[in-house]
C-alpha cells in the first residue's frame, strides 16, 4: 500500500492529526512543567518531552474526516463533570526504552470516555518523559523516588486538538473545547 503524501490534495479533503485530551488546569500544567525541567536538568529528556504541555490523551487519530469534533461531541454527550486525582508516578517498560508518567488515582471515568471513543489505550496518565533510555531513567530514579506530587481538579470538558499534516511541523494550532453536560 502506498504511503499518503501529506502536501498533496486528497480525494476526500486535507489530512489532519487529531489529539483528543483532558487538559488539567493551569496550576497543574505549571507544576508538571517544573517537574520536567527538573528531570531535564539531570539528564536530557529531549525537547519533545520538555515542551509537551501536560494532558491526558484519550485518543489520537489521523484522518481526513472533517466531522471528528461533531462525532466526539455526540459520543461524550452523556458524560458529567468528574474529579481527577493525580498521585504518584510509574513507568511503561517498552523493552528498549521507558516512559515515566504520573498516575491517575481514579481512572474509571476516564477509561469510560476512552471506551466511548474506542481508544486502544487502557491506562490514563500524564506523561513526564516518553521513551527515554534505561540509563537516563537510572539517573532520574532518585528524584522520582522522592517525588510526592499530588493534584486534584474537576474535569468539565474534552479538548480536541487538530493540526494539518501538510503543516505538521507547526504543531497543533486548532483547539475545540467540548463541555460535559
Amino acid at each position: 500500500m502506498k504511503k499518503r503524501i501529506y502536501n498533496q490534495t486528497a480525494l476526500f479533503g486535507p489530512l489532519y492529526a487529531y489529539l483528543v485530551v483532558l487538559s488539567p488546569p493551569d496550576f497543574v500544567k505549571a507544576d508538571i512543567a517544573k517537574i520536567k525541567e527538573n528531570l531535564n536538568s539531570m539528564t536530557d529528556i529531549r525537547e519533545r518531552n520538555l515542551h509537551s504541555i501536560a494532558h491526558i490523551t484519550l485518543i489520537d487519530k489521523l484522518t481526513d474526516d472533517a466531522e471528528i469534533v461533531e462525532i466526539v461531541t455526540r459520543l461524550i454527550s452523556c458524560i458529567q463533570p468528574f474529579t481527577i486525582r493525580v498521585s504518584g508516578w510509574n513507568i511503561f517498560d517498552h523493552g528498549h526504552s521507558l516512559t515515566v508518567y504520573l498516575t491517575i488515582e481514579n481512572p474509571e471515568p476516564i477509561i469510560d470516555i476512552m471506551a466511548l471513543l474506542k481508544s486502544s489505550s487502557k491506562t490514563p496518565h500524564i506523561s513526564l518523559a516518553k521513551k527515554i533510555s534505561c540509563e537516563s531513567f537510572d539517573l532520574l530514579r532518585p528524584y522520582l523516588e522522592n517525588l510526592d506530587y499530588t493534584a486534584e481538579w474537576v474535569c468539565t470538558e474534552v479538548n480536541v486538538l487538530r493540526k494539518l499534516m501538510s503543516e505538521k511541523h507547526l504543531g497543533f494550532k486548532e483547539s475545540f473545547k467540548i463541555p460535559f453536560k
